[in-house]
């Protein structure tokens, strides 16, 4: 005995609708009277669905829905930000209504109420003098800037009496350095003089020798007189030019990179 093929269900005459029903299904579409009716039928319904006209509700819709929706006892109890407000003395006169009546959220009302009195009751807190420093000392502030580097050097250096002694000690010491040191050019001024005169005598002299030994060595080069050849005043201005040019194309690359992720980071904040 042939077992009875199965007729199609809803999500193959949906599929049917589409076009997209298989082979074989498709072929005992077209064998089976009652599936062929069925098919028919639900091809009605879509058309005539297709022809309702399309409704728009109103705004305020679904608040008269939900208004009609009868919540579960569960459902209506006060949440923590109703005993908020209801401590405030600015729960809603429904929700009011739910407290009187509902011995459950009477009882975490006063458990509510309890609280706050005895945190109002604490005393307040009244830190030492530098409190606000030493906690700052302890925060791991990132440092982006020059002005950040100085503010944080600043709070690490006087927050603490040695890192103080050590900041003072080092100002004594560099300021009596100084001090000595102008004293003693103010008493020596010819010494400082004549050595500043041997020096600039010596090192033009020594920075003229330099550039005859390296012209010299550059001329016994064998490709020097070719490349000297090559560099034409023309040639000189063409390269400067052109390195110019690649040198500003460069910073405006540049700029632009440094620009796009800020621009990125301000619209994922939008």
């Amino acid at each position: 005995m042939v077992d009875e093929p199965f007729h199609l269900g809803p999500e193959e005459l949906d599929l049917w609708l589409d076009g997209r029903l298989p082979a074989s299904r498709t072929s005992h579409l077209e064998t089976c009277e009652q599936c062929r009716t069925a098919a028919e039928e639900t091809r009605e319904i879509v058309e005539q669905l297709s022809r309702l006209p399309k409704a728009s509700p109103s705004h305020s819709f679904a608040d008269r829905v939900m208004a009609r929706v009868n919540p579960g006892p569960a459902a209506i109890h006060l949440s923590g930000e109703d005993l908020d407000a209801w401590v405030t003395g600015s729960l809603p006169a429904p929700r009011e209504a739910h407290l009187r009546g509902c011995a459950e959220c009477q009882l975490l009302a006063d458990q509510e109420r309890v609280l706050v009195m005895r945190l109002e009751a604490l005393p307040l807190f009244d830190p030492r003098p530098g409190f606000a420093d030493r906690v700052m000392y302890r925060v791991d502030v990132p440092v982006t800037s020059i002005a950040d580097a100085w503010r944080l050097w600043q709070r690490r250096v006087f927050a603490n009496p040695i890192g103080v002694g050590i900041a003072a000690g080092v100002a004594v010491l560099l300021g009596g350095s100084v001090a000595a040191s102008a004293a003693w050019a103010a008493g020596n001024q010819d010494m400082i003089t004549g050595v500043g005169t041997w020096f600039m005598s010596h090192g033009q002299q020594w920075f003229w020798q330099g550039v005859g030994m390296g012209t010299a060595l550059l001329d016994q080069q064998s490709w020097y007189p070719s490349v000297r050849a090559a560099l034409t005043p023309g040639r000189i201005a063409a390269l400067g030019a052109t390195s110019a040019g690649l040198y500003a194309a460069g910073l405006i690359a540049l700029r632009r990179l440094l620009s796009l992720p800020r621009t990125q980071v301000a619209r994922a904040l939008q």
